[in-house]
């Protein structure tokens, strides 16, 4: 059984040994670990291992979270706005419910006047009425009196006179009498019409003022109703602003809630992938050509593919040979496949940058005509000649050479010629 069977027959043992022991509860969640081909994990990161799928559903219910958030924001201020058009109606209300009352109380004084004088004069006119009734009945008297008086002769009245004087007397006072009555009773009429008149004038006036006094008692009564409709209209919006602040303050907490949560997550992320990238020593397989291949890296995030592209410096469109895997600074780099250094090229050893083309980088020969290239790496472990395995760390991830940031560019070559290397890979 060759060193890479045994190898993989390990770790797949290993594992099934501690997911037993966390199953069984036999080992410590605390202070027990696994190791296994160089990697430390404990029993709880086995347990509670977050993957980019936890981050991305606590993002979207962060989002989710945010937008009704908004949501309920706007809605606030349509509410809010609700609020300002209703307070500023109710304070017109008001206002004219206090210009109305001013003017209802107005009329009402008016009224009251005018309803006074309605009485006076129908008071003076039940007098002039009385007056000319009392002064018709003392006429009627003295017209009966007078007929009498005229039936007689002149002989008769000048025989009941006492003298001459008094004949002519008494023919005087009863024309006298006449005249008077009839002078009495023409004024009495004037009088009793002109109170006719000026009761027929107060009524009129009450009237009309009663009408106008109606008709203010009716607005106030419609703005008291328009008051009442618009304060319940008030305290509802306000019932419900306060309703949506509360929403809004909520979802706002369950958002940075959800932001903290993941932070948090991205934090474990990243560490478990770092730490996985640290102890990085190949993983799944696949045979093509007769040799075995894995990832170099333990990233698998390819920032640009074989393929012709428009080059990120030179700006030319040309051949890109390889495949350029996204890393960070110092991530292991092991052998794609068992193998013989052939080649290599370490211009600027242990930097970061520096140096042209693929800077720091290496060559691999896994026989069959089949070569492997590193390019751009940091560091450099192994030397020209030395045999190599697969999954055996052989460089560290850089950024040397035409780069514009860390990552490994990977070639494969069959017999010289480049192929896409991502055939070749699991």
């Amino acid at each position: 059984m060759d060193m890479v069977v045994r190898k993989h027959l390990f770790k797949a043992l290993t594992l099934t040994m501690a997911m037993g022991l966390i199953l069984t509860g036999t080992v410590s969640s605390t202070d027990k670990a696994l190791a296994y081909d160089g990697i430390s994990m404990s029993v709880v990161e086995l347990r509670n291992k977050v993957s980019q799928a936890d981050i991305d559903k606590a993002k979207r219910e962060r989002d989710y979270a945010r937008n009704q958030a908004r949501n309920a924001s706007s809605r606030l201020e349509s509410l809010n706005s609700q609020r300002t058009g209703l307070e500023g109606e109710l304070a017109n209300l008001n206002q004219m419910s206090a210009e109305q009352q001013a003017q209802y109380e107005i009329i009402s004084g008016q009224l009251q006047a005018a309803l006074e004088a309605k009485a006076a004069a129908l008071d003076r006119f039940i007098i002039a009425q009385g007056n000319l009734e009392d002064q018709q009945e003392l006429f009627a008297q003295r017209v009966g009196a007078m007929f009498e008086f005229q039936n007689k002769s002149t002989l008769e009245v000048l025989l009941e006179s006492d003298s001459i004087a008094g004949f002519f007397t008494n023919l005087e006072i009863i024309s006298l009498i006449a005249d008077s009555d009839n002078q009495a009773i023409d004024q009495l009429q004037i009088a009793m019409d002109e109170a006719q008149v000026a009761a027929d004038q107060a009524m009129a006036e009450a009237d009309n003022m009663q009408r106008i006094a109606d008709e203010k008692q009716a607005e106030l009564d419609e703005l008291e109703r328009r008051i009442g409709v618009t304060t319940e209209a008030l305290e509802s919006i306000s019932t419900e602003i306060t309703t949506a602040e509360q929403e809004r303050d909520q979802l706002n907490a369950e958002a940075a809630r959800l932001d903290q949560r993941i932070r948090d997550l991205t934090r474990q992320y990243q560490n478990q992938q770092a730490a996985a990238a640290a102890n990085y020593s190949g993983g799944a397989t696949k045979v093509v050509s007769g040799v075995s291949f894995t990832w170099p890296v333990a990233s698998r995030t390819i920032t640009d593919p074989y393929g012709p592209r428009v080059h990120p410096i030179s700006g030319v469109t040309k051949m890109h040979t390889g495949l350029d895997i996204g890393s960070s600074y110092g991530a292991p780099i092991v052998a794609a496949a068992s193998g013989t250094v052939i080649q290599v090229n370490l211009p600027v050893p242990g930097r970061n940058t520096g140096g042209t083309g693929y800077g720091n980088y290496l060559i691999i020969s896994h026989g069959n005509g089949i070569t492997t290239l590193y390019g751009h790496c940091r560091n450099i472990y192994v030397s020209s000649g030395q045999t190599v395995s697969q999954g055996q760390k052989i460089a560290e991830v850089g950024s040397t050479g035409s780069s514009t940031g860390p990552h490994l560019h990977f070639e494969i070559r069959v017999n010289g010629s480049t192929v896409n290397p991502r055939k070749y890979l699991p």
